[in-house]
């Protein structure tokens, strides 16, 4: 896929299948996000929190993405294991390439493809079309913008789990802009 400048291997939005790389991230107590009370219908709460905290992700990456802050703790919110390891290493390039992105976070439309077991899930997949036509990269010394080309729909897949009480993202893949 391309990139908004060469040295990095995913657009922010856009990035790699993630499901090959080793986790990384460590999470708090203080730093979970709050689960949804219990409910009489498990998997109604599962489709909620699960897309909460996907959306909490994009959502996570783009306050983090203002100053390309890859030690955003924040970002353990809603994202673990190679979902986490992405987004750091995304905003390490980009920290590194002297830019910043402002415009964000991407407008989301998440489905659910999958919940995991049935009855009580605990895995849920997404699918979604990210639309990141906003959300720009901007040169950290001058604020002026990158260059002059939108992102666009990247058909992007989630994967989602519950653990401890928490859901978080542990794995997303971002095809090329058009995808969707």
């Amino acid at each position: 896929m391309t990139t908004r400048y060469g040295h990095r291997t995913a657009l922010a939005v856009g990035v790699m299948v993630v499901a090959a790389l080793a986790g990384c991230g460590k999470s708090t107590a203080h730093s979970l996000p709050k689960p949804t009370a219990p409910s009489a219908d498990p998997v109604a709460a599962a489709r909620q929190d699960s897309v909460a905290a996907y959306k909490g992700m994009w959502d996570d990456m783009a306050k983090a993405g203002e100053t390309a802050n890859w030690n955003d703790p924040t970002l353990a919110t809603h994202a673990t294991d190679s979902a986490l390891n992405v987004l750091v290493n995304i905003l390490k390039a980009d920290d590194k390439g002297g830019a910043v992105l402002k415009g964000g976070p991407p407008t989301m439309n998440p489905t659910i493809t999958s919940m995991e077991p049935a009855a009580s899930p605990t895995v849920v997949t997404l699918k979604d079309c990210l639309q990141s036509s906003k959300w720009l990269m901007y040169r950290k010394s001058t604020g002026t913008l990158w260059d002059n080309k939108p992102g666009g729909n990247r058909a992007t897949t989630a994967e989602v789990v519950q653990s401890q009480g928490a859901w978080k993202v542990v794995a997303f893949s971002s095809d090329a802009i058009g995808t969707c």
